[in-house]
């Protein structure tokens, strides 16, 4: 689907910009957005059109249990590689997202802000724009929210210095409050993308991922992806 020089951009360190350390306003989906609708869901992950970027090794991804609840599991093997869904949504007709996540171990010694060490715990990409094929791979404006150690701030932005401009990260959790415990995350797309980019987004979203990497720390890392769902304009129905 895409070039690894794409997608490499998006999951190496990312530098602070200085948006970092802003509060994001709260998603008003009150009255406006009621709709839910499915984005990603480990039950039905089989029959979704997951693609694997591998980049340096390949992390496991396999769908798990714990206490009846369905996660995509993913496991750091010394590597780097994401799974990619395509979607196509408006996000001014759908700008809240919402998922849940947990970590059962972190990489205490990654650090966003050096090349070396820039592992992530688990993240989220949202690509705002068609990236193209593999053979021609397009740059387009991409989010992607992190969870990592406690070395970074909630709420601070960084920059990809392979792609400036282009991809930029929030950091929505840091550290962990125990293995078995779930995060319950909501996110204003609209809002996220003018705090990282400055200005609204032009493009439809065209393609979500999720990405987990210890190729840099060695670390062990264990991440579970639950569901993710869109709020959406117009009444549930």
């Amino acid at each position: 689907m895409w070039g690894n020089r794409f997608f490499r951009a998006g999951l190496t360190a990312l530098l602070p910009i200085i948006l970092a350390g802003c509060e994001l306003p709260p998603p008003d989906t009150a009255g406006r957005f009621e709709r839910k609708v499915m984005l990603f869901d480990p039950a039905q992950s089989i029959q979704q059109d997951w693609i694997e970027m591998p980049l340096v090794g390949t992390t496991e991804y396999r769908v798990s249990a714990l206490n009846d609840r369905l996660s995509i599991r993913a496991v750091g093997k010394r590597s780097a590689s994401g799974l990619v869904l395509p979607v196509t949504f408006d996000p001014d007709d759908c700008p809240v997202i919402e998922w849940s996540w947990r970590i059962e171990v972190l990489q205490e010694s990654a650090s966003l802000t050096e090349r070396d060490r820039e592992d992530v715990a688990a993240s989220l990409f949202i690509l705002f724009g068609d990236p193209g094929s593999y053979a021609a791979p397009r740059e387009v404006p991409t989010l992607r929210y992190v969870w990592t150690n406690s070395r970074q701030q909630i709420e601070d932005i960084v920059d990809s210095p392979y792609l400036p401009g282009v991809v930029r990260s929030i950091v929505v959790e840091t550290g962990s409050d125990g293995p078995a415990a779930w995060v319950e995350e909501k996110r204003d797309l609209l809002a996220d993308f003018q705090a990282a980019f400055g200005r609204k987004p032009r493009d439809s979203v065209h393609a979500i991922a999720i990405f987990t990497d210890n190729d840099q720390t060695g670390e062990p890392v264990v991440a579970h992806y639950g569901a993710a769902n869109l709020l959406c304009a117009g009444a549930t129905g």
